[in-house]
């Protein structure tokens, strides 16, 4: 053969070994229907996610952290974050769904015309990843399928297994340098607390003694009384939260504070908690409702600013009283638009594995953090700066699928404000899950009802808190309570006990 005719046999064959592998390829794509990060060339598979949440920090896939999970999982989301909170419910209607949402509408989107269920794709592309039987249980819908397995929940035993994870609660935040000019008083009940408020009043006319955050105006107190939210098990009898004594005594106590000068009528128009935390920065206000780690979360913000925060650690009251009954948060949602199932079981697969969501949220273990022996992670970097959460692309793709002891262990720092107040509030709280299982269907006549109480009490309980006399605002409230039997309360108390018998026996059957 000579040397031109051995030439083109060589390029004849190098033609024929190509095509004979891109078909294959395409054989292969289409049997499996998933590509790993081998399939083309190490290029990660793109799935598009959309999160269904205005506020989430990160707006993007991107910095060490994000790009560590892409190269354990093959996977690269294209994020999109929501613009308002009307957009998801629009996508549904109109049928334009990404590969995986990230949403707390836990009831729209457990849909098996939206989403794939969980206890059907894994089993089949991950058959060795196990949920904890009480987590399927409280995601489980009227269909018999989970459709995700929702984050910031925790089975009472893994609580109880992790002593320096503390739930988060509600909380006050405090001006340092005010408590220690004003003497450091003591602090052990809601009367103590309104004489501070009161000497706080007197000699430092232009600070408001106390601002409350819109999302969170009334829960710490609340806690104080031993009031709950939602539906409550009296007896083994399902009531409304506004039937309990112990909310009307904190509403009136919050009519308290107003007609004491403590708070003003301004507040209640702000709905935007950014608001009132720059009113905090500016030395406006003297405490601040907010959640447990509230005075970390201002330190970090106004460590140029010369103040500083504590939290009021200690629960006030005798009946201080704090009830566990969520099931979770944010999903992950796997719509039935999603081009590729298998691949994202094996993100979804590493995001919940110990490793997975420890790097997602935490970081590298050995550079970012380590691990206590004692049971809990010890960190080098802020985990309170924003900027450089951002910056590494960590912690707020962990949140989606930490549970809820992982969260509390994020926050454990022996001797900070946020663990002061853990280890005193673990105590007071009570779990019971199977509360919040009772969720009436959307557009049934139960949600109906429990949607117009709520719009009800949001427009009418300013009366109550802004009431002129302690008798006003006990008039008020006995009004709110007619408004909502004649809305139908008593007809929705009466649907969720024939719910809560069942379920809470569920629960129970797992657990005891």
């Amino acid at each position: 053969m000579g040397k031109s005719s051995r030439m083109l046999f060589k390029l004849i064959l190098a033609v024929l070994l190509v095509v004979g592998v891109l078909s294959a390829c395409s054989k292969n794509g289409e049997q499996s229907g998933v590509a790993s990060s081998t399939d083309n060339g190490n290029k990660p598979v793109e799935l598009s996610m959309f999160v269904d949440a205005t506020w989430y920090p990160f707006q993007d896939w991107s910095g060490e952290i994000p790009e560590m999970i892409t190269k354990a999982t093959g996977v690269k989301p294209k994020i999109t974050v929501a613009t308002d909170d009307k957009q998801l419910a629009l996508m549904v209607a109109s049928g334009d769904l990404p590969d995986i949402i990230v949403s707390f509408n836990f009831k729209l989107m457990s849909d098996g015309n939206l989403s794939l269920p969980y206890n059907e794709i894994f089993p089949k592309y991950a058959p060795d990843v196990k949920f904890d039987p009480v987590k399927e249980l409280v995601n489980t819908v009227s269909d018999g399928n989970y459709y995700a397995i929702r984050n910031d929940f925790s089975p009472e035993s893994e609580w109880k297994a992790n002593p320096y994870a503390h739930m988060m609660v509600p909380g006050l935040a405090m001006r340092k340098d005010v408590l220690e000019e004003i003497g450091n008083p003591s602090i052990k009940s809601l009367d103590d607390l309104d004489n501070v408020f009161a000497t706080v009043k007197e000699k430092y006319p232009e600070m408001t003694p106390l601002i409350l955050n819109p999302n969170w105006q009334r829960p710490y107190f609340d806690a104080q009384f031993g009031a709950y939210g939602g539906f409550v098990d009296e007896n083994g009898k399902i009531v409304y939260y506004l039937r309990q004594d112990a909310v009307r005594k904190s509403m009136l106590y919050m009519n308290s504070l107003y007609r004491n000068g403590y708070i003003t009528s301004e507040n209640f128009a702000y709905k935007n908690e950014t608001e009132t935390e720059q009113m905090m920065a500016a030395g406006k206000g003297f405490a601040y409702t907010w959640t447990y780690s509230g005075a970390e979360r201002l330190n970090a913000d106004n460590k140029d600013n010369g103040i500083s925060f504590v939290q009021l650690a200690e629960p006030l009251e005798p009946e201080a009283s704090i009830l566990s009954s969520g099931t979770g948060g944010l999903g992950m949602y796997v719509t039935k638009s999603n081009k590729n199932v298998e691949a994202t079981v094996k993100f979804l697969k590493y995001l919940y594995s110990e490793e997975g969501w420890r790097t997602a949220e935490w970081g590298v273990e050995g550079k970012d953090w380590s691990w206590n022996t004692a049971g809990y992670p010890e960190f080098t970097y802020d985990i309170n700066d924003l900027e450089l959460l951002k910056k590494k692309g960590v912690y707020w793709w962990g949140v989606p699928t930490e549970t809820g002891v992982g969260m509390a262990l994020t926050s454990y720092k022996e001797g900070s404000e946020t663990t002061r107040q853990g280890e005193k509030y673990s105590p007071i709280i009570k779990f019971n899950p199977a509360i919040g299982m009772i969720n009436p269907d959307t557009d049934s006549p139960e949600q109906i009802i429990r949607t117009n109480i709520d719009n009800m009490v949001k427009t009418e309980v300013t009366k109550i808190y802004l009431a002129a006399t302690e008798a006003e605002a006990q008039a008020a409230f006995d009004e709110l309570i007619k408004k909502a039997e004649k809305i139908g309360m008593s007809k929705l108390e009466e649907w969720a006990t024939a719910q809560y018998g069942p379920l809470k026996q569920k629960y129970d059957q797992l657990t005891k």
